[in-house]
């Protein structure tokens, strides 16, 4: 009777075993003719171990390939992703070497600078040219000029801005109050009116007492004229000149003061016929 017992729990056993085999077994499908595997992975998705690239006709039922799976053709092998329909190799990013890098660049970044190199004679010299550059460039611009150069070449005439854009000559050393003279062109050469205009400059304090000395009458004002022609009629602009004023003009040839043909004076102008370029003179009588 005990033997019958004991066969009984033997068989048992062995059905025991036998079952737990085929669910180890059913747990792990193989897929194919190759060597593989499917192995559950949750949410019902699958991991592959074989050969053999898996899909819905070499694997057991229910384990066909669907997005998520992952397969691999040996233990430690490439990974493989299903995706879309294909299986595509896993790309793995090692974040160590960006983190790296962005350390070693910050570390750049925030190296020390370099320190100051001492200045050269050289170096003080352009910052005392650039210097003097600015402020004469803001005196220029002070003074009405729209650069330095117009300004220097106003100075070597003893102009101002005024005088100098006008052709003027405004104020003259040893007049005091003296009518300003300018030319604004179109004088006449040879019977013709040109476009030309005849260049109004000043004079030294000299001339102004040489013809003082030998005119009788009010010194209005002396100026240096030039133009391109041996002789010409010039309209000079004399604002604060009457219609009936008595005007004479003188100019200064071969060291003394000859008289000037008046040809017209008229509200804020006269009219001179000049022999030739030089300096000459309005006198009031």
């Amino acid at each position: 009777m005990k033997f019958k017992k004991i066969g009984a729990l033997i068989l048992a056993i062995g059905l025991m075993l036998s079952s737990m085999t085929v669910m180890a077994e059913e747990s792990k499908p193989t897929y194919s003719t190759e060597s593989g595997n499917v192995f559950e992975t949750g949410n019902g998705g699958h991991s592959f171990l074989g050969t053999e690239e898996p899909s819905a006709s070499n694997t057991g039922e229910g384990c066909a390939p669907k997005d998520g799976d992952t397969w691999m053709k040996e233990e430690g092998g490439t990974p493989y992703k299903f995706e879309n329909g294909k299986w595509s190799v896993v790309v793995f990013i090692d974040h160590s070497a960006s983190s790296s890098s962005s350390k070693s660049k910050s570390k750049t970044t925030k190296a020390e600078p370099e320190e100051p190199r001492p200045l050269t004679q050289q170096d003080i010299a352009d910052i005392v040219s650039q210097a003097e550059t600015a402020a004469l460039q803001s005196a220029a611009a002070s003074e009405g000029f729209v650069d330095i150069a117009q300004m220097q070449k106003a100075t070597a005439k003893n102009m101002s801005a005024g005088e100098y854009f006008n052709n003027a000559v405004i104020e003259t050393p040893g007049i005091e109050e003296a009518t300003p003279v300018a030319q604004g062109g179109g004088i006449i050469i040879d019977g013709v009116v040109t476009n030309v205009m005849a260049t109004i400059s000043k004079v030294d304090v000299a001339f102004v007492d040489s013809v003082r000395a030998s005119q009788e009458g009010t010194v209005l004002n002396v100026v240096d004229v030039q133009f391109p022609a041996v002789a010409a009629t010039i309209n000079f602009y004399m604002p604060g000149v009457d219609v009936d004023a008595n005007i004479a003009a003188v100019q200064y040839v071969d060291g003394v003061w000859v008289d000037v043909e008046v040809v017209e004076v008229r509200a804020d102008h006269v009219v001179l016929n000049l022999k030739q370029n030089g300096k000459v003179a309005f006198i009031g009588k």
